[in-house]
């Protein structure tokens, strides 16, 4: 299986556990089988960039939309660098909110 450069060398399921764990510290409600979810959903996607990350992520972790403020919040402390610095998806149009895609 060829792993993109964002994801070479990166242990699936610890990368899955640490970022559950960090939205769960910033008030995201992760169910109990969302990493096993994002871990599949990062084997068949392969992202190769930060915006393929953030909708794998946010389709596999969030099942409240009233999370999506703190998943954007954590997922923007924890990638701010990441890639190409895109805005999640979410943030690019003016005038949409997160609930609004």
């Amino acid at each position: 299986m060829n792993v993109p450069l964002l994801l070479r060398g990166v242990d699936l399921a610890a990368f899955a556990v640490a970022l559950v764990a960090r939205l769960r510290a910033g008030g995201v409600v992760v169910s109990a089988s969302g990493p096993a979810g994002f871990v599949q959903a990062l084997r068949r996607i392969m992202p190769h960039s930060r915006s393929e990350l953030y909708w794998a992520a946010r389709l596999t972790l969030v099942n409240r939309a009233d999370d999506l403020p703190a998943f954007d919040a954590v997922f923007d402390a924890v990638f701010a660098d990441a890639g190409v610095g895109l805005a999640p998806p979410a943030r690019r149009r003016p005038g949409l909110t997160a609930a609004a895609t």
